[in-house]
């Protein structure tokens, strides 16, 4: 069915009539994700924590500062973009001028509009959550972007590309199964081009070196921050669920503040002893885990357990890697910025895909982690066969791990529970027999 939408738009997925019950939920997926928000803060103030943190809890209201800020910013002719993966280049919208935002949406409610348009039970619920948020109209700042950037790692985020169309302006990037090879790499530097290309005809401006140079330079205090953190995590100094509070302010923020306060938490973090020395330290791996979806994270370390280092592209994965530019050209800049983004991922998009586990086990060792928690969002099908590989990878190293998967809603919550809590005994048992 089709019919017009706002602005003359030609709807394929949805007709008027549902996209206008959409937004009917608009103040119900608001007031919930308020609760959600403030409830998952009160819980991560309730314990021992820097200062510093003030600063990340105040850019994680979806409805406060920074969503002001951006839209004083959009009203003054400012561009905002939004993306959808971690492959969406962040150098190349801030070489433009343009301010990226990840649209990725941890929001309960937000499913449920997109359920009643795709029936899907077993879709994965960040794409549906993304979906809802989209068509709800429910989010002031993914409402601030002219365009979508969408890369393709896997079926639902290619069909999800498709369907925003109905509602904003899309980007696909065509995503290589295959990395290691010339052919692959030369079609995600194609991809990177395309990209260029559309942000030249989109806003009327030509990419040229100093912006391209300038804005790497920016991201790359940001990633040398991010890495000197990482380094002071390794102690303990930290909750896991902060840490990733941390890196997930960054999709959205204004990128040299948040270096700045990042760099702000690593002076207090100096002299911090660790938060939870008896705590059993745990690997988060798997599928993202998208601000305020804190479901798993709080579990973990309500439980006993502390999340030292993860393996998430909505995590570590964020910042870690910096642009290395051989040469200052646009061509090498750009090849650069295709590299960055390609080479060093540990996607369950790829195959073959073993540096995934060997990325894990060289971590696990660094952070001194007992044991990993692999989280799967339910319909996340990569990422629950990666889980398959990785448990035989870490128990033939001797190192537990557990298989968690789940939905974007609480009613799992206490099935959860008990199974991290088994989980986080049993290391501490192992422990004490290796005494």
């Amino acid at each position: 069915m089709t019919g017009s939408g706002k602005g003359g738009r030609v709807l394929r997925y949805m007709n008027a009539e549902m996209l206008e019950s959409a937004r009917a939920a608009r103040g119900r997926i608001q007031e919930a994700a308020r609760e959600q928000v403030q409830g998952h803060l009160a819980a991560m103030r309730a314990n021992d924590r820097p200062r510093a943190m003030a600063y990340f809890d105040g850019m994680a209201d979806p409805f406060g500062k920074r969503a002001e800020e951006l839209g004083r910013f959009r009203a003054s002719g400012g561009r905002v973009v939004g993306t959808l993966c971690y492959f969406a280049p962040a150098e190349i919208f801030a070489a433009f001028g343009a301010v990226p935002v990840r649209f990725c949406s941890g929001l309960y409610e937000a499913v449920h509009p997109a359920n009643d348009l795709l029936g899907d039970a077993g879709l994965c619920p960040l794409v549906k959550s993304t979906l809802g948020l989209k068509m709800s109209g429910a989010s002031p700042v993914l409402e601030l972007c002219d365009l979508v950037v969408v890369p393709t790692p896997c079926d639902a985020k290619l069909k999800l590309g498709e369907i925003l169309q109905d509602t904003v302006e899309v980007h696909l990037m065509n995503l290589p199964a295959v990395k290691g090879t010339e052919e692959g790499r030369a079609s995600w530097m194609n991809e990177i081009k395309g990209l260029v290309r559309r942000l030249e005809g989109l806003y009327g401006v030509r990419l040229m070196p100093r912006m391209l140079r300038k804005a790497i330079a920016t991201y790359q205090r940001a990633q040398a921050a991010w890495r000197r953190f990482s380094a002071l995590r390794r102690k303990g100094g930290i909750w896991g669920r902060d840490a990733l509070l941390v890196a997930q302010v960054s999709f959205h923020d204004d990128i040299a503040r948040w270096t700045e306060n990042v760099n702000r938490l690593c002076d207090e973090l100096e002299g911090r002893p660790p938060v939870a020395p008896e705590a059993a330290r745990i690997m988060l791996g798997g599928s993202p885990v998208i601000w305020p979806n804190w479901k798993v994270p709080l579990l973990i370390e309500e439980s006993g357990g502390i999340i030292i280092a993860d393996e998430l592209c909505s995590g570590s994965r964020t910042m870690y890697d910096p642009v290395v530019v051989g040469e200052w050209t646009m061509e090498g800049m750009l090849v650069a910025v295709a590299e960055r983004y390609l080479v060093p991922c540990t996607c369950p998009s790829f195959s073959p895909n073993l540096d995934r586990e060997e990325n894990m086990l060289r971590r696990m060792r660094e952070f001194g982690a007992e044991g990993a928690v692999f989280h799967v969002l339910r319909g996340c099908h990569l990422n629950s066969l990666d889980a398959t590989k990785a448990n035989v990878v870490l128990r033939r190293e001797r190192l537990p791990m557990l298989k968690v998967e789940s939905e974007y809603d609480e009613g799992d919550l206490e099935q959860v529970r008990t199974r991290i809590e088994a989980f986080i005994e049993m290391i501490r048992a192992r422990r004490e027999q290796s005494g």
